[in-house]
């Protein structure tokens, strides 16, 4: 059958689509949905690295679709063109999809600098299960010694954690003067390289590779934008992503960087929403217009955006930066504003120790940006204080202390925060 009709359309199936998928079915129980999605199920992108290194026995996720939910799965398929007029999807196969309401959740796509030498095997960016297995095909059947990671921004450092596990020889090159000048001000960074070349990490920052060369079979060398030579067996482009957009070039839809969405993540077309890595939204803290791509906002935006497409007006807050990383045995934690431009309204608290680092950054008396390393236990505490804008001027002077915790907070927000304090990554 090549038309198909159904009352909710999710493009794309990763965590934004399938939280949208489930919110639908928690508040329209006998909803039918069809998601179209050109990888074959759902998995959870963050987990790649870790079973690359074996820090994972799977990438399945414990989410699924509910059992004997009313769904149409077309795998393996993906939407070419979206007419939002009429309410129909041409799929690449050659079917067309009549709805009522849609989600666009296509994530993103990995960003590939214009290098020489990209088609030599051996080159790979990772950031789905596709990657995944190609590099562990190539890991097993060629055994190499070294690999060329470029880009030491959050998916560039996965990556090495990944290759750290297999003990292989890494070359880390950044463009930027330090690693993930997003997530970390030039101390943290610091902090960070430092750890990575006592494992035997060689970190190159302010370069970028030129080129790429094989002998016909396998990759041999990288030259770098300076000249220089590295011997290499295997790279990684890791230098980011993109909101994967290209495809709704003529659908009237606004698109920036990302698909812009409204505080209900509702796009310009109406009953057509968007979320996760593909959505521009609003920030947070700034009120600015940026696309956070990280799991738990795709989940939360999925949720809102699920709940708004049956009816309900209920709005996102806002995206939150928010990252975190264990690599050459240094955990890191990083969210908000982390490099605030000097003077008000910004305070900045920071607390210095051998093995560990900590920076608070205040505006109006609110938490609006944390680091954390190397003691990250307590993490999950400061991002609820931030994330619920609560005033810290009564325990100020106690945040920075190593034994800072619930019982320092005011007693109304000890006792609706009891439970529920954690991580999010």
């Amino acid at each position: 059958m090549n038309e198909i009709r159904t009352p909710y359309l999710i493009v794309g199936f990763s965590v934004a689509g399938l939280w949208g998928a489930r919110t639908i079915w928690q508040k329209d129980p006998e909803a039918s949905i069809v998601a179209v999605s050109d990888e074959d199920g759902f998995y959870s992108r963050p987990l790649i690295t870790y079973f690359l290194g074996g820090k994972s026995q799977s990438i399945e996720h414990r989410l699924k679709v509910p059992e004997g939910a009313p769904f149409t799965f077309l795998s393996g398929d993906r939407v070419e063109h979206l007419d939002t007029q009429n309410r129909m999807a041409f799929l690449r196969s050659g079917k067309k999809v009549l709805f009522d309401r849609a989600l666009i959740a296509t994530g993103g796509v990995p960003v590939v600098p214009p290098i020489q030498g990209l088609t030599n095997e051996g080159v790979f960016t990772f950031t789905g299960r596709r990657d995944l297995m190609a590099m562990q095909e190539f890991l097993r059947r060629t055994n190499p010694k070294r690999v060329l990671i470029l880009g030491g921004g959050f998916i560039g450092l996965k990556t090495c954690e990944a290759f750290m596990h297999l003990g292989l020889e890494i070359t880390l090159v950044e463009l930027a003067s330090r690693l993930l000048p997003l997530m970390l001000d030039e101390e943290a960074s610091r902090y960070l390289e430092d750890a990575l070349r006592k494992t035997g990490v060689q970190v190159v920052l302010k370069e970028t590779i030129q080129g790429l060369e094989g002998n016909g079979e396998k990759l041999t060398r990288a030259t770098l934008q300076s000249g220089a030579h590295l011997p290499v067996d295997c790279a990684v482009v890791a230098v980011g992503v993109r909101p994967n957009v290209a495809w709704l070039s003529d659908s009237g839809i606004t698109v920036r960087r990302g698909v812009v969405v409204d505080a209900f993540q509702e796009t310009s077309q109406t009953g057509i929403f968007a979320a996760g890595d593909v959505a521009e939204t609003r920030n947070l803290l700034t009120g600015e217009w940026n696309v956070v791509a990280i799991w738990p906002e795709a989940v939360r935006q999925g949720k809102v955006a699920g709940m708004n497409m049956t009816g309900e007006r209920i709005p996102y807050p806002g995206s939150l930066p928010l990252n975190a990383l264990d690599l050459g045995g240094l955990a890191l934690v990083s969210a908000g504003i982390v490099n605030p431009p000097e003077g008000a309204p910004f305070e900045v608290l920071v607390r210095r120790e051998k093995h560990a680092y900590m920076k608070v950054v205040l505006a109006e008396e609110r938490i609006v940006g944390l680091i954390m390393l190397g003691r990250i236990e307590k993490s999950g505490l400061y991002i609820r204080l931030l994330r619920e804008r609560i005033p810290v001027t009564e325990f100020k002077e106690r945040l920075l202390d190593p034994r800072f915790g619930l019982v320092n907070l005011p007693r109304e927000y000890r006792k609706s925060w009891v439970e529920g304090v954690g991580m999010e990554v």
